[in-house]
């Protein structure tokens, strides 16, 4: 006896309506990245956020830099204790 399985695979074939659509909404947004981007105010705006958003994470990052290392001398300081007992 066999068994007949129904396949529910799908052809894996893109829907041509829904690839225009994405499609169209790519390229307005890159359209409308260009206009926003060709004005100096708005460059200038974006490199200050840019900036900013640098500065914290470097600012972030030497904090967990901090506690890391004080983290690691707890740790080195219990094992000696540990030892030692």
């Amino acid at each position: 006896m066999t068994n007949i399985q129904k396949s529910n695979h799908t052809s894996g074939v893109i829907n041509p309506v829904v690839a225009a659509v994405a499609g169209a909404v790519v390229g307005g947004v890159a359209v409308a990245g260009a206009i926003i981007m060709s004005d100096k105010d708005n460059q200038d705006k974006v490199n200050k956020v840019v900036s900013n958003v640098k500065d914290d994470i470097n600012n972030k990052k030497a904090v967990i830099i901090d506690k890391a290392n004080k983290l690691e001398d707890i740790a080195k300081n219990t094992v000696n204790e540990i030892k030692n007992i």
